[in-house]
């Protein structure tokens, strides 16, 4: 999700930023400039769960483009995604976008992969100066990634479908409240709350938490001329910490 998200509980619903195209595609549509990022973790500090990732998005008109890519997991195991969103401004206080995914999943030894497309939609709101909110909704058509089995007992697997809200309180220039939950239609509700203090120019100071298992976050970020460096810890699950690190340019 990016590493300013991860500092901040894994929220961002309701904020403008090129991770959006990992939280919500319409928040792509606040930038101002076109944007390329990278970013790095690694879950519990396990080089057999790292996951990478590229987004690339720039703004025409009233509107945004974006592409990304991430890879997760290792020789035996990774997942693999595409992605390729279109965002649109109406006005000064709403945003609305749309994405299509492509997923891949793979074994290895010869266990062999299978794919599916997905799709996703998402909304940012200004109900006043200080504070938006923002919707998003994954996977509405519940895309099949397989089946397994035979006869009467078969088990489809099928990509995760969720649904999720918040918002994004801006106390001052320097502070920024974000609350959000999220609904897996198969698992239990998630609740994440975030903090980010600007005191300068340069620096961004981040925590936050979050449930399913709760989690700790922590995070910083500076900023030089067209360069955003950020860096992010998750604690908090007997499995370990997971560190998080992002880098984003903005073109002039």
């Amino acid at each position: 999700m990016g590493a300013r998200a991860a500092g901040m509980g894994y929220t961002g619903l309701a904020t403008a930023d090129l991770w959006g195209l990992r939280l919500n595609p319409s928040a792509i549509a606040g930038l101002e400039q076109a944007t390329a990022g990278l970013f790095y973790q690694q879950h519990y500090l396990a080089n057999e769960l790292t996951q990478q990732g590229l987004a690339v998005a720039l703004p025409v008109g009233k509107g945004a483009f974006g592409i990304a890519a991430d890879r997760f997991g290792y020789d035996l195991y990774n997942e693999t995604r595409g992605s390729l969103a279109y965002a649109m401004r109406f006005g000064d206080g709403f945003r609305a976008g749309v994405q299509l995914n492509y997923l891949n999943v793979r074994l290895g030894q010869n266990y062999g992969s299978t794919g599916a497309f997905t799709a996703e939609l998402g909304m940012q709101a200004r109900l006043t100066e200080e504070l938006w909110i923002g919707a998003h909704l994954y996977n509405p058509t519940r895309a099949l990634l397989g089946t397994m089995g035979e006869g009467a007992v078969i088990v489809e697997e099928r990509v995760p479908t969720l649904l999720r809200a918040g918002l994004a309180y801006t106390f001052s220039k320097k502070l920024v409240i974000t609350a959000e939950g999220e609904k897996d239609i198969d698992r239990q509700e998630r609740f994440r709350f975030g903090i980010e203090y600007n005191p300068n120019k340069v620096l961004f100071l981040r925590t936050g938490i979050s449930t399913g298992p709760v989690q700790g976050h922590f995070g910083a970020g500076f900023r030089v001329k067209q360069l955003d460096i950020d860096l992010a810890v998750v604690a908090g699950t007997p499995l370990g910490t997971t560190p998080v690190v992002g880098i984003n340019y903005r073109f002039p």
